[in-house]
C-alpha cells in the first residue's frame, strides 16, 4: 500500500501541538474554492475524488479526478476542448498547470493562486488592478502604449481605454484587440485573409515590443516584434508614409513545382501553424517516388520527418529529414535534406509555387 505524507501530515502535526496542551484549530486541507487563473476566476467543487468547476473565459467549464495533489480531467469552452493537469502543494493554496487543445499531451501554462471559499458556487469578486496611466504628454490618449509603431507587419497603431487595447495596422485590413496585464499585451488578431492569436511584451516606457503571433487558437510562436515611431493623434505618423512590409504570415497550401530538373512536386495542406505534405519525384531510373510528411512551422521554417508510401497505404521509414524555409512573399521554398543526421552533400533545391 502506498503512503501518503501530504494527507497525513497536517492531522499528525495537530496531534503531535495538541498533545503538548496547545489548541490547534486544524482542518483538512481541500482543493475546493475559487482560484485566480490564466484564464479569469475558477470554482472548483469536489465530490470523492470527482472534481468539477467553471471558470470566467468562454464559458469554461473542467471535469477531473484528484489523485494526492494532482488533478487531471478535461476542459470544455464554446471555442473549443482539451485536456489539462493541475498540480498542488499540500495545502492547496495553489496549483501549477498545464493544458492542451483536443487529446494533445497538455503544455501550455496554466497556473492559479486561491482567493477564496466557493459559496454556493459562486466565486469571490476580485478588485482589478487598473492600467497606470501616462504622465508623458507627448504620448497621445492616457495610455502609455498608445501611439503608432513600425513593425513586422507594417505600421500599427494602438489605443487604450482601461486595460484594453484596440488597434488597426496596414497589412490586409489588420486589427488587433487585446487585454494589457503591466507590461504583456495579449490578444487576437484578424486580417481579411485570416485570424489568430498574438503576444507582445513591452520595453519600460513602451518604446518597443518583442512579440510573438498564430494562426487560429494555436500558441504564439512566429517572430513580430515593433517600435514606436510617433504619436497616434490622427491615426498616422506626421511625415510617415505607409508602406506595406514585405513579409506576410505563412502560407504554405498548395502545389509547388521544382529540383529534379523540374519535375519534383510537392502538395501542402496547411492548418494554422501545422501542415502536412506529399512529395513526388522520379529517382535515377525515372520510377516515381512518393513520401509523405508532417510538422509545425518554426516561424518561416519547416522541419519534415518523411515516410515512404506504399501501394498498400503503409508507410516506411526513411531516415530522411527535409529542411524548407519558405520566402516572405510566399513564392519559394529552398532547403536541403538530411539521412541518417548528415546533410547530404548536394546543392541546396528551389521549389516555385504552381500558378
Amino acid at each position: 500500500m502506498k503512503f501518503n505524507f501530504e494527507k497525513l501530515i497536517v492531522p499528525t502535526l495537530c496531534l503531535i501541538l495538541l498533545s503538548f496542551g496547545f489548541f490547534v484549530p486544524c482542518a483538512v486541507a481541500t482543493v475546493e474554492g475559487v482560484y485566480k487563473t490564466d484564464f479569469g476566476q475558477m470554482a472548483l467543487q469536489q465530490t470523492g475524488n470527482k472534481v468539477s468547476g467553471t471558470y470566467n473565459y468562454k464559458g469554461g467549464r473542467i471535469n477531473g479526478i484528484l489523485n494526492g495533489n494532482r488533478l487531471v480531467g478535461t476542459w470544455t469552452q464554446t471555442n473549443g476542448k482539451g485536456m489539462f493537469e493541475f498540480v498542488f502543494p499540500y495545502d492547496f493554496s495553489s496549483f501549477t498547470g498545464k493544458w492542451s487543445y483536443n487529446t494533445d499531451p497538455p503544455k501550455g501554462k496554466w497556473n492559479g493562486t486561491r482567493i477564496g471559499s466557493v459559496s454556493s458556487g459562486t466565486p469571490a469578486p476580485v478588485k482589478s488592478t487598473p492600467v497606470p496611466k501616462s504622465t508623458d504628454s507627448n504620448i497621445s490618449g492616457n495610455g502609455l502604449i498608445e501611439g503608432v509603431y513600425d513593425t513586422d507587419f507594417s505600421q500599427m497603431s494602438l489605443h487604450q481605454n482601461g486595460n484594453r487595447v484596440t488597434g488597426t495596422y496596414n497589412y490586409k485590413g489588420g486589427k488587433i484587440d487585446a487585454v494589457l496585464q503591466g507590461n504583456k499585451l495579449v490578444g487576437t488578431w484578424t486580417q481579411t485573409n485570416a485570424k489568430g492569436r498574438f503576444e507582445f511584451v513591452f520595453s519600460n516606457g513602451f518604446s518597443s515590443f518583442k512579440g510573438k503571433w498564430s494562426y487560429n487558437n494555436d500558441p504564439p510562436k512566429s517572430k513580430w516584434d515593433g517600435r514606436k515611431i510617433g504619436t497616434d493623434s490622427t491615426a498616422r505618423p506626421t511625415g510617415i508614409t505607409t508602406v506595406e512590409t514585405s513579409a506576410r504570415p505563412v502560407d504554405v497550401a498548395g502545389s509547388w513545382y521544382g529540383s529534379k530538373n523540374q519535375r519534383g512536386r510537392l502538395n501542402f495542406w496547411q492548418n494554422g501553424n501545422q501542415f502536412s505534405v506529399i512529395m513526388c519525384w522520379p529517382d535515377e531510373s525515372d520510377h516515381w517516388k512518393t513520401y509523405k510528411g508532417d510538422g509545425e512551422f518554426d516561424g518561416r521554417l519547416m522541419k519534415i520527418k518523411i515516410y515512404k508510401s506504399n501501394t498498400d497505404g503503409r508507410l516506411v521509414e526513411s531516415d530522411y529529414i527535409y529542411y524548407l524555409t519558405i520566402s516572405d512573399k510566399n513564392d519559394e521554398l529552398t532547403g536541403y535534406y538530411t539521412h541518417k543526421g548528415e546533410k547530404m552533400d548536394r546543392p541546396n533545391f528551389h521549389y516555385y509555387r504552381v500558378k
